[in-house]
């Protein structure tokens, strides 16, 4: 073989390997990944409203921030999503949030309760009136209000009745065009939901009341208990009264009555003539005096064992329990005297 044949092959070796070394940094350049087109926090400009439907997925929900120019790409908002655990709490509705902001910062908003709009809370013990006046200030219309929640409604396993007691305490994020007969339903699935777990009728019906009789106690525990770890015992000292036919003597009825939220009540209150007023009328009040949370309705289903007749609040972290009336008095003494030390001040 001459030289320059030799020649030519050492060239067409190296142009080779050039060819080579060239496929393989184009290999790997093709296998980096593509940046991810994200704004950074310096960009942020102004501020929009979103909504997020039921059921979206964490693909919809980027998309719907790409669109509204919150982020810069769907897969910023993704990325950031997939890395964030708290992310999956991200609940429908409308919500406040900046524009053009970091991925991470956009699920950050979405997980700000203070950025969602159009939020109704239900409160555990929360009294349907007390509702009607948070639905008005959504801007809600009065008269409509009334209509839909005065109404008697049909509730598997509880018969036809009034809303009261079934308007289950939570946070929901209403939608912009959600109408008051939607809403309805959205909080009593809520509530059937709710006692479905708990299996509430067919454990009511084993202590011999009826489900709505179950739902009435649970709602004067809710609204006598200062502490969720007391609930049990009043429910106790409810059943108790019950079975010896002693008149409930409840404040929390009462002042349902009087639609008003007080410490205790006056002489003068538990003369009022009316159906909830437990001091001059035996038995249950004819309705819920509120809308009890779960721990009220699971106490009130699995009442502490005891013999208690009578419990006094002494102090805001104290409640005492007995059987004795004269040990009761003592109790009642003791409180007036925290009331007349401030103890109680801004609490109903």
């Amino acid at each position: 073989m001459s030289a320059f044949t030799k020649k030519q092959i050492s060239i067409l070796a190296l142009a080779m390997s050039l060819l080579l070394i060239a496929g393989l940094f184009v290999v790997r350049e093709a296998r980096k990944p593509t940046p991810i087109p994200d704004y950074v926090a310096s960009e942020q400009f102004g501020e929009t409203s979103i909504v997020i439907p039921e059921g979206a997925t964490g693909d919809q929900i980027a998309k719907i921030l790409f669109q509204a120019d919150v982020v810069k790409s769907a897969r910023a908002f993704f990325a950031a999503a997939t890395v964030e655990p708290k992310s999956q709490s991200i609940q429908p509705g409308s919500y406040r949030v900046d524009k053009r902001i970091p991925g991470r910062e956009a699920v950050r908003q979405l997980l700000d309760r203070n950025r969602r709009l159009m939020v109704l809370l239900i409160r555990e013990g929360e009294r349907a009136y007390e509702l009607y006046d948070e639905l008005s200030a959504l801007k809600f219309d009065n008269r409509s209000i009334e209509q839909v929640f005065g109404e008697r409604v049909l509730v598997p396993g509880f018969g036809r009745v009034k809303l009261e007691g079934f308007l289950f305490p939570a946070t929901y994020n209403l939608m912009p065009d959600e109408d008051l007969q939607t809403l309805r339903e959205r909080l009593l699935k809520k509530f059937s939901d709710v006692t479905s777990d708990l299996d509430f009728v067919n454990r009511a019906q084993s202590l011999d009341l009826t489900p709505y009789e179950a739902l009435i106690i649970a709602s004067i525990v809710q609204g006598e208990g200062y502490d969720e770890r007391d609930f049990g015992k009043v429910a106790r000292v409810i059943y108790n009264r019950i079975k010896i036919g002693m008149p409930l003597q409840m404040d929390s009825t009462v002042l349902y009555a009087l639609k008003e939220r007080r410490i205790a009540v006056s002489k003068r209150d538990i003369s009022i003539a009316s159906a909830y007023n437990t001091y001059n009328r035996r038995g249950l009040p004819p309705t819920p005096i509120g809308n009890p949370g779960v721990k009220a309705l699971e106490a009130t289903l699995t009442p502490t064992p005891g013999d208690w007749l009578y419990f006094v609040t002494v102090a805001p972290t104290e409640t005492k329990f007995t059987n004795s009336y004269s040990e009761f008095l003592s109790f009642k003494r003791e409180f007036q005297r925290n009331l007349k030390a401030g103890l109680f001040e801004g609490r109903s």
